[in-house]
C-alpha cells in the first residue's frame, strides 16, 4: 500500500508574502476610513465655525451700527497696554481691541415723550434745551440699562465740534479734559441739560446723548469678548472701569477686524459723521494635520460683513 504524502498548502515564503499583501492591503483599507471619517469631521467644525463667524457678526453689526463712524479706533495691541492707535486702517492685519462711542439710541424712542432729541437749542450758560422733551425719561431708560449710571455720568455730542483727533476726541485715549467731541452733563431737569464748559457748544447742530462706550477684543484663550457699560469721557476704560459690562460673544476665535474704504464715504455735508461703510471680519480658528485648533492665518475661517455706520 502506497504511503500518503501530506504538502504543506503554503511555504514559509509564500505565507509571509500572503501575511505581507493582507498588511498593505489592511493599511490601506485603514487610512482610507480615517480619512473618510476626518474629512467628516473637518467638514462639520467647518460648517459649524462659519454658523459662529456669521452669528458673532450679526451681533457686533447690531452696535457698529449705532455708533459714531469719528469715534471707531483701534486701542490695545496687548490686553493692558493702554495705547489708543486711532481709526482702524484698510491692511492693517494687527490685532487690537476696537471700541468706539455710541449715541443713546432708547431714548429717542422713549413712549409717549421721547427722553432725547437730537434738534436742540443753546441757551445762556451751556444750556440746551428741545421741544417735547422729557430728559427724566432719558435717566430713567439709562438706570435701568445700567443700575449704577444715571443720566448725570452720560455726556452730549456735538456733531459740529473741532474734528480733532479720533483718540482724543471722545477721550479713548485716557479721557483727556477738555477734548473737543464731547461735552459732560453738569446738570438735568425734565426740560433743560446743563453742559461743563470744557468745549465750546453750538446752537443748530445735531447732538447726541452718549450713554456708553463699547469694545471688542479677542482673547489669547479665543474668546470674542465685548465691554460695555464705560465712560471714555469720565476717563474709564474698557477693561478696569468699575461698573463695566464683560459678555462673551463667541469662542475659537483667532481675529477681528474692522475697517474701511474711503470710498465708500458718501460725502454730505449735512450729515457730517454719518455714510461711512464699515468691513468687519471675524476669522475663527480652524483645524490643523493633527485636527487641534489653529491660530495659523492659512487654516483660519474667516467671514466678513459691512456696515453702514449711521452716526
Amino acid at each position: 500500500m502506497k504511503k500518503i504524502k501530506f504538502r504543506n498548502a503554503f511555504s514559509m515564503i509564500e505565507l509571509l508574502f500572503v501575511i505581507v499583501i493582507l498588511g498593505i492591503v489592511g493599511g490601506i483599507a485603514l487610512e482610507t476610513i480615517r480619512q473618510y471619517y476626518e474629512n467628516i469631521y473637518r467638514t462639520q467644525e467647518y460648517t459649524k465655525r462659519v454658523s459662529q463667524a456669521d452669528h458673532i457678526l450679526d451681533q457686533v453689526s447690531k452696535y457698529f451700527e449705532n455708533a459714531i463712524s469719528s469715534s471707531i479706533v483701534n486701542l490695545d495691541q496687548t490686553e493692558n497696554e493702554g495705547v489708543c492707535y486711532g481709526p482702524p486702517t484698510n491692511g492693517d492685519n494687527n490685532d487690537y481691541t476696537i471700541a468706539f462711542v455710541a449715541p443713546d439710541y432708547d431714548s429717542l424712542r422713549g413712549a409717549g415723550t421721547p427722553g432725547w432729541s437730537e434738534d436742540t437749542l443753546l441757551g445762556a450758560n451751556n444750556v440746551i434745551t428741545a421741544l417735547d422733551v422729557d430728559y427724566g425719561v432719558s435717566d430713567t431708560i439709562i438706570t435701568a440699562l445700567y443700575p449704577a449710571s444715571s443720566l448725570l455720568d452720560s455726556a452730549v455730542y456735538d456733531s459740529d465740534s473741532a474734528d480733532v483727533a479720533a483718540c482724543a476726541r471722545f477721550g479713548l485715549n485716557g479721557g483727556v479734559t477738555g477734548s473737543a467731541g464731547y461735552h459732560r452733563i453738569t446738570g438735568s431737569t425734565a426740560t433743560t441739560l446743563t453742559l461743563n464748559a470744557e468745549n465750546n457748544a453750538t446752537d443748530g447742530k445735531r447732538k447726541y446723548l452718549l450713554r456708553t462706550g463699547y469694545a471688542f477684543r479677542v482673547l489669547d484663550n479665543g474668546n470674542f469678548m465685548m465691554y460695555s457699560n464705560f465712560r471714555p469721557w469720565d476717563n474709564e476704560r474698557y477693561n478696569t472701569a468699575a461698573n463695566r459690562k464683560e459678555n462673551i460673544l463667541g469662542q475659537n476665535v483667532a481675529h477681528f477686524y474692522a475697517d474701511y474704504d474711503a470710498t465708500d464715504f458718501m460725502a454730505n455735508a449735512n450729515l457730517n459723521d454719518r455714510g461711512l461703510v464699515w468691513r468687519l471680519k471675524v476669522c475663527m480658528r480652524g483645524l490643523d494635520a493633527n485636527l487641534s485648533d489653529s491660530d495659523a492665518e492659512t487654516q483660519t475661517i474667516c467671514r466678513e460683513r459691512r456696515v453702514h455706520v449711521r452716526y
